[in-house]
């Protein structure tokens, strides 16, 4: 593991005493997927922070739920994984995951079939 990842805060420690770190679940699994991508190497950390603060001057639109620094966020891990990951890739996956969850009864979790 990188000094950097090394470094970034662990889940545990962003615990705060006014109430949960991630207001929604997709905040938290984007957390985890830098984490992730961070400790394997996959994604430089000093080019996330960079791509992280672009996205943030970016000024998205702040929506009333308060997620617009996820959104930058998940923007920023979105291109530094586009570093790795050539985009047919992406898209092709993203087509995976609609079709299972379509093809998925309500309430039951996602699969995605084997390739």
């Amino acid at each position: 593991m990188s000094a950097e990842a090394a470094a970034a805060p662990t889940l545990g420690e962003l615990a705060r005493d006014d109430g949960p770190a991630f207001a929604a679940p997709w905040e938290a699994t984007a957390f985890a997927l830098r984490a992730h991508l961070l400790d394997r190497g996959l994604v430089d950390p000093a080019r996330f922070a960079e791509l992280y603060g672009e996205e943030l001057r970016r000024g998205h639109a702040q929506p009333e739920d308060g997620t617009a620094d996820y959104v930058a966020f998940v923007r920023a891990l979105e291109r530094a994984i586009a570093a790795v990951a050539p985009e047919a890739d992406l898209v092709a996956e993203q087509q995976r995951w609609r079709d299972a969850a379509a093809s998925t009864p309500h309430g039951t979790p996602i699969a995605l079939p084997d390739r």
